[in-house]
């Protein structure tokens, strides 16, 4: 194999490596955490809040109902039970019931309304619930997958390495020093050339270099220095 074939395939080996740790990256993240349950628990999380909120207004509700009920028979008791003789007073008393009851009537209609909005909060607390329930499970039957593909990149990914310190020894320093300098700074080190034109800076490549590298010899772009390839 030419020197300029084994440049490529390091450089093949390159790619494949850093393709597969993109991967490894990924899956890692997808094993780590589901953006679909962390959305849905957030979500269920906020619902919780607004429940405990919804059930505190309901309590003090139920509580104000109770009291202005209790303040209402209490003057009842008052206006009926005969300990209060003098009319003014009498209908003072009938005044503050009317306007007692006038306000538990709004205290009651309040109750209601929060009960029926605990109600449809409650309901869509145990759908969220069930979505999120739903979504961890399918999110842990994913993971047995995930880990297995993790460790056949893994795998493959040893088996790269392998190649590549292969590639670099048998290259040696000198020509490992200008692959990466090349890869470094270049983006690509070797480049293919097709129809008589550098892949990498699409000119032409004068003949002599390219039947010298199309020999297998190592030759570098006179325009742009990329160690240049032919099949």
């Amino acid at each position: 194999m030419s020197v300029a074939s084994r440049l490529h395939q390091l450089q093949v080996a390159d790619l494949e490596i850093r393709e597969k740790r993109r991967i490894l990256h990924d899956i890692t993240s997808r094993l780590e955490r589901s953006e679909a349950v962390a959305s849905a628990e957030a979500e269920l999380s906020a619902l919780e809040a607004r429940l405990t909120s919804a059930r505190s207004n309901q309590r003090q509700l139920e509580y104000d109902v109770d009291d202005t009920t209790a303040k209402v028979h209490e003057l009842n008791n008052r206006l009926y039970g005969g300990s209060v003789h003098n009319p003014k007073e009498l209908l003072s008393l009938q005044q503050e019931i009317d306007g007692i009851r006038k306000h538990l009537s709004g205290k009651e209609e309040a109750l209601l309304d929060a009960m029926g909005a605990l109600e449809a909060l409650e309901a869509e607390a145990a759908a969220l619930r069930s979505r999120a329930a739903q979504l961890r499970q399918e999110w842990e039957q994913q993971k047995e997958g995930l880990s297995a593909e993790r460790a056949s990149v893994e795998s493959a990914l040893a088996r790269l390495l392998e190649v590549r310190q292969g590639a670099r020894l048998e290259l040696g320093d000198e020509l490992c020093r200008l692959y990466d300098h090349l890869a470094q700074t270049k983006g690509a080190a070797v480049v293919q050339v097709e129809q008589g034109r550098c892949r990498g800076c699409n000119l032409t490549v004068p003949a002599g270099l390219w039947q010298r590298a199309r020999a297998g010899e190592m030759v570098q772009c006179a325009s742009c220095s990329r160690i240049l390839h032919v099949d």
